[in-house]
Protein backbone atom coordinates (compact mmCIF):
# COMPACT_ATOMS: atom_id res chain seq x y z
CA UNK A 1 0.00 0.00 0.00
CA UNK A 2 2.56 2.99 0.74
CA UNK A 3 4.39 2.34 -2.75
CA UNK A 4 0.64 2.14 -4.51
CA UNK A 5 -0.42 5.67 -2.54
CA UNK A 6 3.20 7.08 -2.83
CA UNK A 7 2.25 6.40 -6.90
CA UNK A 8 -1.15 7.96 -6.61
CA UNK A 9 0.27 11.21 -4.73
CA UNK A 10 2.98 11.43 -7.05
CA UNK A 11 0.32 10.97 -10.35
CA UNK A 12 -2.21 13.24 -8.35
CA UNK A 13 -0.37 15.76 -6.47
CA UNK A 14 -2.17 14.97 -3.31
CA UNK A 15 -4.01 12.20 -1.24
CA UNK A 16 -5.55 12.10 1.81
CA UNK A 17 -6.24 9.39 4.23
CA UNK A 18 -9.13 9.20 6.42
CA UNK A 19 -8.38 10.35 9.63
CA UNK A 20 -5.03 11.11 9.25
CA UNK A 21 -5.40 13.92 6.97
CA UNK A 22 -3.69 15.01 3.80
CA UNK A 23 -0.02 15.13 1.59
CA UNK A 24 0.68 17.20 -1.21
CA UNK A 25 3.19 18.17 -3.13
CA UNK A 26 5.43 21.25 -2.79
CA UNK A 27 7.66 22.75 -5.57
CA UNK A 28 11.06 23.75 -4.85
CA UNK A 29 12.51 25.92 -7.29
CA UNK A 30 15.93 25.69 -8.71
CA UNK A 31 18.63 27.78 -6.63
CA UNK A 32 21.48 29.51 -7.93
CA UNK A 33 25.24 27.95 -6.31
CA UNK A 34 27.56 30.58 -7.45
CA UNK A 35 30.53 29.22 -5.30
CA UNK A 36 30.45 26.17 -7.00
CA UNK A 37 29.24 27.81 -10.59
CA UNK A 38 25.81 25.25 -10.85
CA UNK A 39 21.87 25.83 -10.45
CA UNK A 40 20.22 23.08 -8.74
CA UNK A 41 17.33 21.17 -10.45
CA UNK A 42 13.96 22.01 -8.94
CA UNK A 43 12.90 19.46 -6.47
CA UNK A 44 10.08 18.70 -4.57
CA UNK A 45 8.44 17.99 -0.81
CA UNK A 46 5.74 16.78 1.11
CA UNK A 47 3.39 19.14 2.78
CA UNK A 48 0.84 17.64 5.55
CA UNK A 49 -2.05 18.86 6.42
CA UNK A 50 -3.94 17.10 9.17
CA UNK A 51 -7.34 19.11 8.68
CA UNK A 52 -8.19 17.68 5.56
CA UNK A 53 -8.92 13.72 6.11
CA UNK A 54 -11.46 13.31 3.48
CA UNK A 55 -10.35 11.28 0.52
CA UNK A 56 -11.04 11.71 -2.66
CA UNK A 57 -13.07 9.44 -4.79
CA UNK A 58 -10.41 8.92 -7.37
CA UNK A 59 -8.39 7.24 -4.46
CA UNK A 60 -10.77 4.08 -4.17
CA UNK A 61 -10.91 3.54 -8.08
CA UNK A 62 -7.00 4.05 -8.76
CA UNK A 63 -6.37 1.62 -5.65
CA UNK A 64 -9.32 -0.71 -7.17
CA UNK A 65 -7.59 -0.88 -10.27
CA UNK A 66 -3.79 -1.40 -9.36
CA UNK A 67 -5.52 -4.35 -7.17
CA UNK A 68 -7.59 -5.53 -9.23
CA UNK A 69 -10.45 -5.61 -6.90
CA UNK A 70 -13.60 -4.21 -6.28
CA UNK A 71 -14.29 -0.40 -5.35
CA UNK A 72 -15.66 -1.50 -2.08
CA UNK A 73 -11.97 -3.33 -1.49
CA UNK A 74 -10.23 -0.79 -2.19
CA UNK A 75 -12.34 1.72 0.15
CA UNK A 76 -12.18 -0.63 2.78
CA UNK A 77 -8.24 -1.33 2.04
CA UNK A 78 -7.50 2.32 2.92
CA UNK A 79 -9.75 2.64 5.85
CA UNK A 80 -7.74 -0.09 7.01
CA UNK A 81 -4.43 1.15 5.88
CA UNK A 82 -5.13 4.34 7.54
CA UNK A 83 -6.46 3.13 11.01
CA UNK A 84 -3.47 0.91 11.85
CA UNK A 85 -1.05 3.71 10.46
CA UNK A 86 -3.15 6.14 13.13
CA UNK A 87 -2.69 3.53 15.80
CA UNK A 88 1.15 3.10 15.31
CA UNK A 89 0.82 6.82 15.38
CA UNK A 90 -0.89 6.86 18.77
CA UNK A 91 1.84 4.35 20.60
CA UNK A 92 4.42 6.66 19.83
CA UNK A 93 5.84 4.85 16.95
CA UNK A 94 7.64 6.74 13.63
CA UNK A 95 6.66 5.73 10.23
CA UNK A 96 9.21 6.03 7.72
CA UNK A 97 7.29 6.21 4.30
CA UNK A 98 9.69 5.46 1.49
CA UNK A 99 10.19 8.76 -0.65
CA UNK A 100 8.14 10.86 1.08
CA UNK A 101 9.71 11.20 5.11
CA UNK A 102 9.21 10.02 8.68
CA UNK A 103 5.41 10.81 10.30
CA UNK A 104 5.38 10.71 14.13
CA UNK A 105 3.30 11.91 17.07
CA UNK A 106 3.98 15.80 18.40
CA UNK A 107 4.12 16.14 21.89
CA UNK A 108 0.09 17.59 21.97
CA UNK A 109 -0.81 14.66 20.31
CA UNK A 110 -0.66 15.88 16.52
CA UNK A 111 0.50 13.78 13.33
CA UNK A 112 3.82 15.63 12.29
CA UNK A 113 5.75 15.31 9.12
CA UNK A 114 9.22 15.53 8.29
CA UNK A 115 9.85 15.54 5.01
CA UNK A 116 12.50 14.88 2.99
CA UNK A 117 12.95 16.78 -0.30
CA UNK A 118 12.25 14.22 -3.61
CA UNK A 119 14.56 13.98 -6.03
CA UNK A 120 14.69 12.47 -9.35
CA UNK A 121 17.40 10.98 -11.27
CA UNK A 122 16.59 12.59 -14.23
CA UNK A 123 17.12 16.22 -12.84
CA UNK A 124 20.51 17.11 -12.32
CA UNK A 125 22.14 20.14 -11.32
CA UNK A 126 23.06 22.35 -14.42
CA UNK A 127 27.00 24.12 -14.96
CA UNK A 128 26.64 27.79 -14.61
CA UNK A 129 29.36 29.40 -15.80
CA UNK A 130 29.39 33.37 -16.62
CA UNK A 131 30.02 34.16 -20.31
CA UNK A 132 31.02 37.38 -21.79
CA UNK A 133 31.10 38.11 -25.37
CA UNK A 134 32.52 40.80 -27.23
CA UNK A 135 31.37 42.44 -30.25
CA UNK A 136 27.96 41.16 -29.85
CA UNK A 137 24.49 42.54 -30.39
CA UNK A 138 21.35 42.29 -29.06
CA UNK A 139 17.68 43.47 -28.94
CA UNK A 140 16.71 46.49 -27.05
CA UNK A 141 13.52 48.36 -26.35
CA UNK A 142 14.00 51.86 -25.92
CA UNK A 143 10.18 53.74 -25.82
CA UNK A 144 8.46 52.10 -28.17
CA UNK A 145 10.72 51.09 -30.55
CA UNK A 146 13.08 48.13 -30.99
CA UNK A 147 16.82 48.81 -31.58
CA UNK A 148 20.05 46.62 -31.63
CA UNK A 149 22.57 47.69 -28.96
CA UNK A 150 26.03 46.36 -30.30
CA UNK A 151 28.82 45.67 -27.46
CA UNK A 152 32.08 46.40 -29.09
CA UNK A 153 35.21 48.21 -27.97
CA UNK A 154 36.95 50.61 -30.00
CA UNK A 155 40.48 49.85 -31.01
CA UNK A 156 41.83 52.49 -28.67
CA UNK A 157 39.47 51.62 -25.67
CA UNK A 158 41.98 49.73 -23.57
CA UNK A 159 44.76 52.95 -24.49
CA UNK A 160 42.68 55.35 -23.92
CA UNK A 161 41.68 53.78 -20.42
CA UNK A 162 44.88 53.59 -19.29
CA UNK A 163 45.51 56.82 -20.11
CA UNK A 164 42.83 58.21 -18.21
CA UNK A 165 43.95 55.95 -15.42
CA UNK A 166 47.73 57.19 -15.60
CA UNK A 167 46.63 60.55 -15.34
CA UNK A 168 44.45 60.36 -12.46
CA UNK A 169 47.18 58.20 -10.40
CA UNK A 170 49.80 61.24 -11.09
CA UNK A 171 47.45 63.88 -9.72
CA UNK A 172 49.94 64.52 -7.08
CA UNK A 173 52.84 65.39 -9.12
CA UNK A 174 51.34 68.66 -10.14
CA UNK A 175 49.70 69.35 -6.54
CA UNK A 176 53.92 69.06 -5.64
CA UNK A 177 55.04 70.95 -8.42
CA UNK A 178 52.99 74.07 -7.21
CA UNK A 179 53.73 73.97 -3.94
CA UNK A 180 57.13 74.38 -5.39
CA UNK A 181 56.71 76.85 -6.98
CA UNK A 182 54.74 78.66 -4.24
CA UNK A 183 57.75 78.05 -1.91
CA UNK A 184 60.34 79.57 -4.53
CA UNK A 185 58.62 82.89 -4.79
CA UNK A 186 58.35 83.16 -0.83
CA UNK A 187 61.77 82.35 -0.39
CA UNK A 188 62.77 85.26 -3.06
CA UNK A 189 60.64 87.58 -1.15
CA UNK A 190 61.94 87.21 2.33
CA UNK A 191 65.25 86.87 0.87
CA UNK A 192 65.29 90.76 -0.64
CA UNK A 193 62.71 92.29 2.27
CA UNK A 194 64.36 90.21 5.43
CA UNK A 195 62.73 87.34 7.32
CA UNK A 196 60.37 89.36 9.75
CA UNK A 197 56.68 89.73 10.36
CA UNK A 198 56.58 93.17 8.42
CA UNK A 199 58.15 91.48 5.33
CA UNK A 200 54.64 90.17 4.99
CA UNK A 201 52.35 93.16 5.13
CA UNK A 202 51.32 95.63 2.64
CA UNK A 203 53.92 98.39 2.29
CA UNK A 204 52.29 100.66 1.01
CA UNK A 205 50.20 103.45 2.24
CA UNK A 206 46.88 104.59 1.26
CA UNK A 207 46.36 108.58 0.15
CA UNK A 208 43.65 109.81 2.56
CA UNK A 209 41.81 112.46 0.58
CA UNK A 210 39.70 114.92 2.77
CA UNK A 211 36.39 114.74 2.04
CA UNK A 212 34.46 117.91 0.46
CA UNK A 213 32.13 119.79 3.03
CA UNK A 214 28.77 119.00 3.39
CA UNK A 215 27.09 122.13 4.37
CA UNK A 216 28.24 126.10 4.71
CA UNK A 217 28.35 127.99 7.48
CA UNK A 218 26.39 131.58 7.46
CA UNK A 219 28.05 134.48 8.75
Amino acid sequence: MFEILYQYLIQQRSLSLPGLGTLHLQNIPAMSDFSNHIIGPPSEKVVFDSSLDAPHKNLFLYVAKRRNIAEWEAIKLVNDFSFDLKHKLKDGKEINWEGIGILRTGDSGEILLEARPMEYEFLRPAPAIRVVRHNTHHIIRRGDKEVQETFAKSPGFEEDASIISNRRRKWWLWAVLILTIGLLMLIIHFSQTGFSSSAIQNQQKPDVKEAPSTYTVLQ
